[in-house]
């Protein structure tokens, strides 16, 4: 449901002095958009091969994770008028993850948004404002009480509802390829960068930085080629989502990709972005879409109870962060020349 633009929420700051270490970037696309890992090693072999690895990672993960695909668990499980399905593990575990942020959330982030998200046709030649009385019937099969986890794999639909996982498939992609490049020889392969369409995953030590912390920026929401803060990360990920990432526009009313489960329209928040730093990407990725669907004030509060550390940037131009900001990464503001006030 996230992110299919080949630009980046979240760009990459390298600067200091460069150590004298190999890398290897692999560049593909995966899951609608494109991603890039690079790894750093004593040597090039090593970091090519790590590289690699990550890739692979990707690409198996994407069948269990695509409801597109007709090969794929979740496109059985969307079609199986209600029938319980048995799925692999990795889409069961997905799928359970899911289920649980949306229970956090209190359902502000809803793994069974497909049928809404088709009807509005976002990021297709389709896009349009449906009817009010179709978007009740989608409605009708939105919920994530729907999902039935019956154990041993088996996972059962009620009500007509079908599930996307877009919400948190690239952030339990990133978690895959983290374990992946923990596998690794520590001496062999130093670090990694991975960019999974708005997914950015810094682990181990950048070899471009003094003291090893990868630089990442905060995109300004009205030109994501800028950015208006950054945030210093080491094994972490910094994942965004905003309204400015996918949308259309229908009689001068701009309408984004992000929904609201319980109106069916794009969450009217007054939020353009938010941006949550965490050491679990898929718990990250799940929480963007929850936070901004809250709003600013219910977000920040349930990142107060919750100690998530997160950034929100609102319409009129007001940046704020969590208190648990400070201690997962070194914040940098540097919005005031584009126009944005620092609001902590």
């Amino acid at each position: 449901m996230k992110r299919i633009l080949a630009v980046f929420a979240l760009f990459l700051v390298l600067t200091g002095c460069a150590a004298k270490t190999s890398s290897h970037t692999v560049d593909f696309f995966a899951m609608d958009t494109f991603m890039s890992v690079t790894a750093y090693g004593a040597d090039s072999n090593s970091a090519q091969q790590a590289a690699v690895a990550c890739e692979q990672q990707v690409n198996t993960l994407e069948p269990a994770l695509s409801r597109t695909r007709q090969d794929s668990d979740l496109y059985r499980l969307n079609h199986a008028d209600g029938a319980a399905c048995t799925v692999s593990d990795e889409t069961y575990d997905a799928i359970e993850a899911a289920v649980q942020y949306a229970e956090l959330t209190g359902g502000a982030f809803d793994p069974t948004m497909a049928v809404l998200t088709d009807l509005w046709g976002i990021g297709t030649e389709n896009a349009h404002v449906p009817a009010q009385a179709e978007i009740d019937v989608a409605l009708d099969k939105v919920g994530y009480e729907n999902i039935v986890l019956l154990g041993n794999n088996q996972v059962q639909l009620k009500n007509g509802a079908q599930i996307d996982l877009g919400g948190i498939g690239k952030g339990f992609a990133t978690d895959a390829v983290a374990d992946v490049l923990a596998e690794q020889d520590e001496d062999a392969v130093t670090g990694a960068l991975v960019q999974l369409g708005g997914n950015i995953g810094a682990f181990g030590s950048n070899p471009a930085r003094d003291g090893g912390s990868w630089s990442i920026g905060i995109a300004d929401p009205d030109d994501n080629a800028d950015f208006i803060a950054t945030v210093e990360v080491r094994d972490k990920s910094v994942v965004t989502s905003g309204d400015y990432e996918r949308y259309f526009e229908q009689d001068g009313k701009r309408y984004h990709h992000i929904f609201d489960p319980v109106t069916g329209y794009p969450a009217d928040t007054g939020l353009r972005s938010v941006t949550v730093i965490d050491e679990s990407s898929t718990r990250a990725d799940a929480l963007t879409t929850a936070l901004f669907v809250m709003g600013l004030d219910k977000g920040m509060a349930f990142c107060a109870e919750n100690d998530i550390a997160a950034v929100f940037v609102t319409s009129d131009k007001q940046v704020y962060t969590t208190d648990a900001v400070a201690t997962a990464c070194t914040y940098t503001f540097l919005g005031e020349d584009k126009g944005y006030s620092d609001a902590r």
